[in-house]
């Protein structure tokens, strides 16, 4: 299986992992920040809603554009803005699940001679479409394993 194969698959199963990992928790247990200045479980899923047309936009600017430059994106300050710790488990859950089914929809067309184009981020790196998508897929597990955290039981 290539990158983007590898990446698409990964894309389209997380959403089934997320409402596992989050089965049975409560709105108040999923509202609660685990310390200051740390997001809570809402807040964690809310970045991903954040994330989708986040991607979406730097791979349709890779398509379209020679070497587009992408801008600094503040999570926290979208998180913030968007009042994501106020809303219920079940609202991002679903919001998100819904999304990524668009979002993995989208990314279904892009062709594997594609996958070499390349986009420069902020910090004047560049990363091919293969490595967006790659890096795309391995967010997703950084945020689970980060909710996986913050639901593990204190001892």
């Amino acid at each position: 299986m290539n990158e983007y194969h590898a990446a698409l698959t990964a894309l389209t199963a997380f959403p089934a992992e997320l409402r596992t990992l989050v089965a049975g928790i409560s709105d108040d247990d999923a509202q609660r920040m685990p310390a200051p200045n740390e997001w809570s479980v809402v807040e964690i899923i809310g970045h991903l809603i954040d994330i989708d047309p986040l991607q979406i936009d730097r791979i349709d600017r890779i398509l379209a554009e020679e070497r587009p430059q992408f801008v600094r994106f503040d999570p926290d300050a979208a998180v913030t803005a968007a009042g994501y710790g106020r809303r219920t488990l079940a609202d991002v859950v679903a919001a998100f699940t819904d999304l990524r089914r668009a979002t993995v929809d989208g990314l279904s067309t892009i062709a594997t001679d594609e996958l070499s184009r390349v986009g420069v981020r902020y910090t004047g790196q560049e990363v091919t479409l293969g490595q967006l998508l790659t890096s795309f897929a391995a967010h997703d597990q950084t945020h689970a394993q980060q909710i996986r955290a913050i639901l593990a039981p204190k001892g």
